[in-house]
């Protein structure tokens, strides 16, 4: 990432912006969009706030968000990747809804209005940041004192696992927290949220965990298919996984959703909400 200029700003996602990604975004969206919800309405977000969506990609989240502000709110969606803002852009906002307003920023340097929102969301963004502190201190800059800044990551991405495992979940791990850590990504981020948020000038408010299990035949058992039909190939292409490698990741997943005993253990995931002082 580099700094706000007067450019605009289109770097690619870790994950990738294409229809692929786009359409996996929206499924991920619909099976974990009760969690967002939920920790909206502890966050106090309602008809008539102002609430800056940090990283909202293609916006799905934003559109639920819309829907809660009502037409006397706001969005603001900000993301790094012109393509995403393009289909929000798009996509005309429902009748009843709050107006959502696309900014083209780096999100680890919000350029916007100090003081302003009356809260932010932001999910699974941080620990792809490089800089996930300049995005909390950011953040903290454009609310308004009393806002509220919810934030849902990863808290240990590599306790990710399936059972029964024949050996595909270490190939997994080892392939994708190499690809990561080429981007500078921390799945570990979590751990470090309430402190962070602490020492920049939030009081943090609550903090919970956020963990799932899915089995075959489960409507979140796609959310890690989708994945990894999406990005491994993405993986064999840039070199963090062999071909080898990745033929036997994806025969073990497809013999263990014909086992009914089988089960998926998502990555442990915090979610912290805190109160501008």
């Amino acid at each position: 990432m580099c700094p706000m200029s007067n450019t605009t700003i289109d770097r690619e996602y870790v994950l990738g912006t294409d229809e692929q990604e786009h359409a996996r975004l929206s499924l991920q969206h619909a099976l974990w969009a009760d969690a967002a919800i939920g920790q909206w309405a502890r966050a106090g977000f309602g008809p008539g706030d102002t609430v800056i969506d940090v990283g909202c990609g293609p916006g799905f989240g934003s559109r639920d968000l819309a829907r809660l502000l009502g037409p006397s709110g706001k969005v603001i969606a900000v993301d790094e990747s012109q393509r995403f803002l393009d289909y929000i852009d798009a996509t005309p906002t429902e009748p009843g809804c709050a107006p959502i307003e696309t900014s083209n920023q780096d999100v680890q340097r919000l350029n916007l209005p100090g003081d302003g929102a009356d809260g932010a969301y932001c999910r699974w963004v941080l620990h792809f940041t490089p800089d996930p502190q300049a995005v909390i201190r950011s953040v903290h800059r454009a609310l308004k004192p009393g806002g509220v800044f919810a934030i849902q990551d990863y808290c240990r991405w590599q306790s990710i696992f399936w059972a029964p495992n024949k050996g595909g979940v270490e190939t997994l791990r080892k392939c994708i927290l190499a690809s990561y850590a080429s981007h500078k990504a921390n799945s570990d981020v979590g751990q470090m949220l309430p402190t962070w948020m602490e020492e920049v000038g939030f009081d943090v408010v609550e903090i919970r965990p956020l963990q799932r299990i899915a089995r075959p035949g489960d409507a979140l058992w796609q959310w890690p298919t989708t994945y990894f039909d999406s990005f491994l190939p993405r993986l064999v292409k840039t070199g963090f996984m062999t071909q080898d490698e990745f033929e036997t990741v994806m025969t073990e997943w497809r013999e263990l959703g014909e086992q009914p005993g089988a089960f998926f253990f998502s990555p442990p995931q915090v979610e912290v909400i805190g109160v501008r002082r």
